[in-house]
């Protein structure tokens, strides 16, 4: 909290893309396009909290969503690659 109370909000202000600022928070289903070894693989990570713009449809995952993307992509790089093993043995 800053000094006159208020809380900073984690909602861009922007889109990322064409700079418009009608945003929407959505839960929605995010594609993730692979690439290197796995180029052309496409993993689609369900119920990410993000923000939508209304002007050109871009999606920009929250710090949670984020996340959220960041464990699926791990855990489906890993699948496609055949290393689950050492996934969860830790390694």
């Amino acid at each position: 909290m800053s000094a006159l109370g208020k809380v900073k909000s984690s909602q861009p202000t922007l889109c990322e893309v064409c700079a418009g600022t009608k945003l929407v928070r959505r839960i929605t289903t995010y594609p993730v396009r692979l690439t290197g070894p796995l180029e052309g693989k496409e993993i689609h990570v369900g119920r990410v909290a993000l923000h939508e713009c209304q002007n050109c449809g871009h999606l920009m995952p929250t710090a949670a969503g984020r996340a959220k993307v960041a464990r699926h992509v791990d855990l489906g790089t890993r699948l496609f690659l055949g290393q689950l093993n050492d996934y969860f043995s830790g390694g």
